[in-house]
Order: C-alpha cells, then sequence, then structure tokens
C-alpha cells in the first residue's frame, strides 16, 4: 500500500522482513518520513537505490517520541493515488474519521466544514451545489460523485437536473475529496465549477470487524435519533470478503406552519443500507460490487415565510418530499505490463414524489383577462365582460388552495474504462471513454388541496401533464503529463464530448388558469465540443509546490418544457467557461504546518440560467449573459503538539454578470454589474482539536468548529422585490468524545448561539427563508466488536 501511495518501488529480502509486523501510518508527511515511521520499532531502516527504496536490518531497533503531524489523505482526485497537498490542484480531503469527530453525517452538516462550497435548497428534500460562484439552473455545475459514479437529479419540468440530487447519508465513508475549479477533463460535464466525490469503505479481505453506534438529539422541543451497524467479513481470507453497513435517521422537526395550526412539520427520516463484496484474485486484479439503498421522508418544508418570525410558515398546503434510491456499481482494477485498466459500470434509480404550494400562482391570475377566455372559451377578438370575469375568478377560487403534486422516476446507466501508465517515468498518460444514458419521467399534477389539513385532495386535478426526458452522454478522454518523476511536470488535457436530448410533453388535462394549451410537443437537441486542460507544476521542496494552470469547463444544453414558450426559447445551448490558476500548498515546521493556497479567474459564456414567464407560473433556462468570477481560497491545518490542532479555511469570492440578461419572454434575470445571487462574497471556518490520555485506557477528544458566512443576496436586485439579504452569520459547533478500547461516548451542541438569519431564499411568489437548523444538543454511543 504504502509503494502504490508513494508510488516508488520498495526492495527488501522476504526473509528479513517475516515475521515482523508495524503499526498503522496516518497523517499528512512526505514518503521518506511515512517510511521511517512505518518501520519505527521494526528494526529494520531504509536507504535509496537507484530511484527505489532499499529496506535493511538496522543495526539497532530505533525508538522515536511521534511527533506532531498534520493529517493527511490520499485522494484520487486525479484519478490516480497522490497526496492531497502534492497534488497540483485546489482539493479538500476529509477522511471518514474527520467527518465524525465534526458529525457530519448529512451533506448539510459536510457543507459547513468546506467554505466556498455553497449549497442552496431548491424545494423540500432538495438542494442545489456549487463552486466558485458558479451557480446557475439546469445540468449540475458541481458534479456529485459516489466512488467514480456520477449521480445527478431529474430534468422534471423545469429542466433542471442540477437542481436535486441523490443524497446518501455519509455512513462508512473512507473519505470525502472537494474538487475544487472545472474538472472538464477526467470528470467531464456538470463539473464546471467543481466536483464532491464521497468514497465509500471497501471490504477488508484480511481483518473482520464490526461496529454499532448509535445518538439521540433534541431541538425546539423535539427529539431525534439516530442507529447504524457494521459489520466486515472476510470469506477467504485475502481473497473474498463483505462489508455490510445499514443505518436510520431521524432529524427532529423545529419549524411550524400557523395557518394551518402545525407544530413541528419538517421531520426528516432516513434508512438504507449498502452491501459490498470484494475480490483480489492475485495482487494484480480487484473487483468490487456494490448495492446500495436508501429511503428518506421529509414531512415538510424547511422554509419559513419571509417577513414571519424565524421558523414560521404559513403555507396553504402540506410540502413533503418522498425519496427512494437504489445504486449498483461494479468496478474492476487490472494491473499489467506497467498499465493499468480501470472499468466502473453502474446503473441508478431515483423515485421521488415532490409537492409544492402552488396557491400564490394560482390566485395570482384570478383576474387574468386571457384566463377567462380560456376558460370560458371566448375568442380571442372578443372581449371577457365583467360578469364573465367574476365566473372566471370565481373557478380560480375554487381551485385553491392548490399544489403541485409530482412523482418523478429516474433511471440512468453510467460506464467507463480508463487506460493509464502504472510505472515511474518521465512521461505518463491517462486515456478513458465514458458513456451516460439518463431518462425521467415527470407526472406533473396541478391538484386541489385541504384547506383545513393542507392535505391533497387526489384525483381533483386543476391540470396535469406528463414530461419525458432522455440524456446520451458519450466523451473521449486523455491527460499527459511530461517531468511525470521530476521536479518540473507540465500536463496537457482533453475531452471530447457529444451529447443528445430528447424531450416529450404531452398535456393529459389543460390547466386553463396557468395556461398548459400548448404542452402537446416534441423537442430535441445536440451537441459536441472540446473541454481542455493546461497545467505546469514545480516542486520546490520535497513538501511544497505551486501551479498554474487553464482549465475548461462545460454544461450540455436542453429543451425547456414550458408551454406556449417561442420557439427561439425552446431549446438552449451548452454553457462553458475558462478557469485561470496560481496555486501553491507544502507543509513547514516538520509537517505541523501545511497551507494551500489558489488564486482563480473564471470567464463563464453563454451561461445558462433560470427565468420565469410573464405570468410566473413556470420556469425556463435560456443562454443570455456572460459573468467573471474572481476569487482566493486559503486552506491552514496546524499541530501546535501532539495534544492541540487545528485547521482555518477562507474563501473569497466575486461573481459578477459582465454583460445583460434581457428577455421580454421572461422576468427575474440580470444586468451587468449585478452580482449573482448566493454566492457570498466571503466565507471562512476554523476548527480547534484537544486530545488528552486521561489513563487507564481513556482519552479525551474536543473539537470546535466555527463556520463564517457572507453576505449575499436572493436575486440579481438588492431589495427589489421579493429580494432577501442572506447570510452573514456565525455558526458554532462543539462536540467532546470520551474513547476506550471498543467504547466511545460523546456529546454535541450544534448552532451554539442559535442563528436564525436566512442562508437562502426562493424566488416563488411567496418566498420561503432556510436558516441553519436551531441549537440541537446530543449524545452519542459506539462500540467497536
Amino acid at each position: 500500500m504504502f509503494s502504490a501511495q508513494s508510488d516508488r518501488d520498495i526492495l527488501f529480502t522476504p526473509t528479513m522482513v517475516g515475521g515482523r509486523r508495524s503499526k498503522a501510518v496516518f497523517g499528512r508527511m512526505d514518503p521518506d518520513a511515512a517510511l521511517n515511521a512505518l518501520l519505527r520499532g521494526s528494526g529494520l531502516t531504509w536507504r535509496e537505490f537507484q530511484g527505489r527504496y532499499l529496506v535493511e536490518q538496522a543495526p539497532a531497533p530505533a525508538v522515536e517520541e511521534p511527533e506532531a503531524e498534520v493529517e493527511g489523505l490520499v485522494v484520487t482526485a486525479l484519478r490516480r493515488p497522490t497526496l492531497d497537498r502534492l497534488t497540483p490542484m485546489s482539493v479538500r480531503a476529509f477522511s471518514g474519521e474527520d467527518l465524525t469527530r465534526a458529525g457530519a453525517a448529512t451533506f448539510t452538516q459536510a457543507a459547513t466544514l468546506m467554505p466556498g462550497l455553497t449549497q442552496t435548497s431548491t424545494g423540500t428534500g432538495r438542494n442545489r451545489f456549487s463552486l466558485r460562484g458558479v451557480y446557475g439552473s439546469g445540468e449540475a455545475t458541481t458534479a456529485l460523485y459516489y466512488d467514480d459514479i456520477p449521480v445527478t437529479g431529474p430534468s422534471g419540468t423545469t429542466a433542471d437536473p442540477g437542481g436535486s440530487s441523490p443524497q446518501f447519508l455519509l455512513v462508512d465513508v473512507e473519505r470525502m475529496e472537494l474538487l475544487r475549479g472545472p474538472q472538464g477533463t477526467l470528470y467531464g460535464s456538470s463539473a464546471m465549477g467543481g466536483a464532491l466525490k464521497v468514497v465509500f469503505k471497501r471490504p477488508d479481505l484480511n481483518e473482520p470487524s464490526a461496529s454499532l453506534s448509535g445518538e439521540a438529539s433534541t431541538n425546539a422541543g423535539y427529539w431525534g435519533e439516530a442507529e447504524t451497524l457494521v459489520v466486515n467479513r472476510p470469506l477467504v481470507e485475502d481473497k473474498i470478503g463483505v462489508r455490510l453497513a445499514a443505518y436510520h435517521r431521524r432529524d427532529p422537526p423545529y419549524l411550524e406552519n400557523r395557518r394551518l395550526g402545525l407544530k413541528g412539520i419538517n421531520d426528516s427520516a432516513t434508512w438504507g443500507g449498502r452491501l459490498g463484496v470484494g475480490f483480489q484474485f492475485d495482487n494484480d486484479v480487484q473487483i468490487n460490487l456494490t448495492v446500495a439503498h436508501q429511503e428518506a421522508r421529509d414531512g415538510d418544508t424547511s422554509g419559513g415565510w419571509a417577513g414571519a418570525p424565524p421558523n414560521v410558515s404559513y403555507g396553504h398546503v402540506r410540502t413533503p418530499f418522498d425519496s427512494r434510491m437504489t445504486m449498483y456499481e461494479g468496478a474492476l482494477s487490472w494491473r499489467f505490463s506497467g498499465m493499468r485498466l480501470t472499468a466502473n459500470a453502474a446503473s441508478y434509480t431515483w423515485k421521488s414524489t415532490r409537492q409544492i404550494d402552488y396557491t400564490g400562482t394560482l390566485q395570482s391570475e384570478r383576474l387574468s383577462l386571457d384566463g377567462c377566455k380560456r376558460y370560458l372559451q371566448i375568442p380571442d377578438t372578443a372581449v371577457c365582460t365583467a360578469p364573465q370575469l367574476a365566473a372566471y375568478s370565481s373557478y380560480v377560487d375554487s381551485r385553491a388552495p392548490g399544489l403541485l403534486y409530482q412523482p418523478i422516476d429516474l433511471y440512468a446507466d453510467v460506464q467507463e474504462v480508463r487506460l493509464q501508465s502504472d510505472a515511474p517515468g518521465y512521461f505518463a498518460w491517462t486515456a478513458g471513454v465514458f458513456r451516460e444514458v439518463r431518462s425521467d419521467t415527470i407526472d406533473s399534477q396541478v391538484i386541489v388541496g385541504d384547506p383545513a389539513t393542507g392535505l391533497p385532495r387526489h384525483g381533483d386535478f386543476t391540470g396535469r401533464r406528463i414530461v419525458d426526458s432522455q440524456l446520451t452522454q458519450r466523451a473521449v478522454y486523455g491527460e499527459a503529463t511530461l517531468g511525470a518523476d521530476r521536479d518540473t511536470s507540465f500536463v496537457l488535457g482533453a475531452r471530447r464530448f457529444t451529447y443528445d436530448k430528447r424531450t416529450d410533453g404531452e398535456a393529459l388535462i389543460v390547466n386553463v388558469i396557468s395556461n398548459t394549451t400548448e404542452a402537446n410537443f416534441r423537442s430535441t437537441t445536440e451537441e459536441s465540443g472540446w473541454s481542455l486542460k493546461f497545467l505546469a507544476s514545480h516542486r520546490f521542496s520535497p513538501s511544497a509546490m505551486g501551479y498554474a494552470q487553464a482549465s475548461q469547463g462545460f454544461r450540455p444544453g436542453g429543451v425547456n418544457t414550458v408551454p406556449g414558450l417561442p420557439p427561439n426559447l425552446s431549446a438552449y445551448g451548452a454553457d462553458s467557461l475558462w478557469n485561470y490558476e496560481l496555486g501553491l500548498k507544502g507543509a513547514w515546521l516538520n509537517n505541523r504546518l501545511q497551507v494551500n493556497t489558489a488564486l482563480y479567474r473564471i470567464d463563464w459564456q453563454d451561461m445558462q440560467y433560470t427565468a420565469n414567464s410573464t405570468n410566473g407560473a413556470f420556469s425556463f433556462i435560456t443562454n443570455l449573459g456572460r459573468a467573471r468570477v474572481n476569487g482566493l481560497e486559503a486552506d491552514a491545518s496546524f499541530a501546535f503538539t501532539p495534544a492541540w490542532r487545528g485547521g482555518a479555511n477562507l474563501a473569497l469570492t466575486d461573481a459578477i454578470l459582465t454583460s445583460d440578461q434581457a428577455s421580454a419572454d421572461g422576468v427575474g434575470l440580470g444586468s451587468a454589474g449585478d452580482r449573482i445571487p448566493a454566492v457570498p462574497r466571503i466565507a471562512a471556518d476554523g476548527w480547534l482539536e484537544y486530545r488528552r490520555d486521561l489513563g487507564g485506557g481513556l482519552e479525551l477528544l474536543v473539537r470546535t468548529d466555527a463556520a463564517y458566512v457572507g453576505r449575499s443576496n436572493s436575486t440579481f436586485k438588492p431589495g427589489v422585490g421579493g429580494d432577501v439579504a442572506l447570510g452573514d452569520y456565525w455558526l458554532f459547533n462543539s462536540r467532546a468524545f470520551l474513547r476506550a478500547a471498543r467504547w466511545t461516548v460523546g456529546a454535541f451542541i450544534e448552532n451554539l448561539t442559535d442563528v436564525d438569519d436566512p442562508s437562502f431564499a426562493t424566488s416563488a411568489r411567496q418566498p420561503l427563508t432556510i436558516a441553519p437548523r436551531p441549537r440541537r444538543f446530543g449524545l452519542t454511543a459506539s462500540y467497536d466488536f
């Protein structure tokens, strides 16, 4: 394992190392220091021999006190193992242990550890990720990966797959990697702002293990709980093993609906499991098979009404969200003749049902003369009289309260094959092919809600339409590195992509209020292009390096499903950007201090963004305008002593439009000089950990996290219309653990100061504001078998 991670051969005599064992080595350190730690106390030493490590018998056992070293991780951001601080890109990595210590079991909790990553709500149970200010509707701007499999949400009725993503709980995770900046070459479309990669633990083929953990928590007078069971079992030692993770989590509610007289409406429950089977036929061939399944339910929106007291809603109807996600994955790794072949194949289905309060949209149309004509089938040349308008208004009132009830089925197949060099040398390369077929169907029903309970009256339709979408993507890509074994190296990467998308719409019941009279259509769009990358890096020392790069990102275009949209707006094209970046990273003070910095500029053209139809009933995507983003990212981790560790992270983002976004067919767009919504100029976080040996086999660990979310706005025009000022608050969390040989017990406080400032607001006719969860207390316990 050390040989693979350090990318250097190790020479030794088998009889010399036979029967010897060493402790596992964790931490961010140079390969030389890591090998010293690995051999510490073994009676062995090493020296360099023709570019390799030669292990020899030491004159006497070397016994040294451990040093305080900043922990580090081996990451696969470049699709091969590299040490994160020696990877020439802006990357933040967290081990599963890091996430556990910080209490990050959900993506919302993990996002507070990663300044610059913005997570915004697009409705109950749905969130959008964005990085470096690259924020917009359409295909995702920040790709989400589980292992090597990209996942995304459905197109739905708004052609907005990036508006939601299937989010597994962060249970039994090996690590999480945040790749900042365009990853178009290796990760393809939807990674134009970056990528978020979750790597699950695979079966251990040697050691059996099991663990059971639980949590009890409370906020706003309500209780929640969580349980996790992980079992690992080798079936044939060194050859076959299985790993099972099963979990359940219920988060307590905190929001009330005063219109319906309900309290504690937004409880959420998640349960699921993951089974992995690993095969290792020899040292060169590995196969891993994984099946994961998760079901979740959010009881209602977590957004309060703008202008109302914190965590208070006046919604006309209930808006729960139900989700069922199943993923099958197979991965092959084969080393041969100085090369490595990697093949991944997966399929996943995501079935969900979302509900949206549609009452405001209906009520806004009760005096519409066009709606009156549609309802009473009056010719366009005629005039709707006052009695006729009154009859139409009475009909609209009879359909309120109303809600969108939308069952959605998504199915995707993903295949990827990579071949890359796997031997040291001046020239290194990676080549791959990728294919994805994704289809989804939404049954969008406008139905009447019960004014007393807010529940839907199924079958009482105001309108109903079906939208089917299918996207096929294909790509061939590669990267070549000159000077791979030198201090100075150059990388050239390219990806050739093609895609086609087909969208079919059918109105089963015409909604004359919102006007779906033109909802029957079939549209197709296709496009192809290149995504490029140029990178130069230099190692100033074994522990410090700098890099400069220019990289490109892109997203596929698509087809709008808005009834009656002008032909010139029915389809929208791909958008792309160039990212220019300088970075410096390294470790000093005997690995006690590690610093990573990146300075970048992004030029974004043909940007996809959402506009609303003039009647406010529909959203559509259009290619209008350009944007420029200037930014700085800085991460620092330090170890004062073996007992005290900490870190701080900063993201400065200046994201503005550089040309007008204007259309007579839509509203909600911006002008040159406007700042992109929901992108804070400043985001930061810091953490501090204290460890102490209490004796008797007990260890105390105390951790405190502080995160700052800077000011931004929910629309392009601050203070105008439904705009809401966002952010400008600190969030404090604290945890303490007491560890024994097998037991760990802990306590935590989240949102210590009970911040309730909005972090995001929707752009509906009645904006909803989403704020951090109220102050929460909890206890945790785990036991290792």
